[in-house]
């Protein structure tokens, strides 16, 4: 038996007004931005980058990841073991 996303989201249905009632509606709305985020990681993928550009992206990744597990407590990083 199918049930609806709203049947297994419960009481948060009425905050959640960008879903559709089934997965199948929902898949339906996605699509324009699936369709919009597939090209955007064509370009992304075709696009050349220079030396410097890379180690900046690698250092901004290792930030963002550095930031991450310092909120998280000890026992419970993401991307780090400790």
């Amino acid at each position: 038996m199918k049930q609806s996303i709203n049947q297994q989201t419960g009481t948060f249905a009425p905050y959640m007004k960008n879903y559709a009632q089934t997965t199948e509606e929902q898949l339906e709305k996605n699509k324009p931005l699936m369709k919009r985020l597939k090209k955007w990681m064509e370009k992304k993928q075709a696009e050349e980058i220079t030396e410097e550009e890379a180690k900046q992206r690698k250092q901004q990744w290792e930030d963002f990841q550095e930031t991450i597990d310092s909120f998280r407590p000890t026992g419970h990083k993401l991307y780090t073991e400790e």
